[in-house]
C-alpha cells in the first residue's frame, strides 16, 4: 500500500509538471517543425508532387479577347481553331457566339 501511495505521488507531480511544461513543449514542437520543412525545402522539391508551370510567365504573349477586348496571356486564352479569335472565357465565347452582331465599344 505505501509503494501505490509514492508511486501515485510521482505520477501527480509528473503530470504537474508536464501540464506547466505544456507551451514550452508546443514551441519547441513548433520550432522544430519549421526547421523539418526548412530542410525539406532546401533538399528540393517532393518528387510524389508534380511541378506546375506557372501561367503567364514573362516574356509570354499577350492575345486580346475578342469579344470583351480583355488582354491576357496565350496560355490562357480559349482559341477557336477555324477563324483563330481567342476569348478570355467560356462564357466570353457564348456571349459572342449569342450575339454576333453587336460590335464591341472600345475605350477609344
Amino acid at each position: 500500500m505505501k509503494y501505490l501511495f509514492i508511486l501515485a505521488l510521482f505520477a501527480a507531480a509528473a503530470f504537474a509538471l508536464y501540464w506547466r511544461m505544456r507551451p514550452f513543449l508546443r514551441g519547441v514542437r513548433r520550432f522544430l517543425g519549421v526547421l523539418r520543412e526548412v530542410n525539406r525545402m532546401s533538399a528540393g522539391a517532393p518528387q510524389d508532387l508534380p511541378r506546375r508551370q506557372p501561367k503567364g510567365a514573362p516574356g509570354e504573349r499577350l492575345v486580346r479577347c475578342a469579344a470583351c477586348g480583355t488582354w491576357m496571356p496565350a496560355s490562357r486564352a480559349v482559341t477557336l481553331r477555324t477563324t483563330g479569335a481567342t476569348y478570355c472565357s467560356h462564357s466570353c465565347l457564348e456571349r459572342a457566339a449569342d450575339a454576333p452582331h453587336k460590335a464591341r465599344k472600345s475605350a477609344s
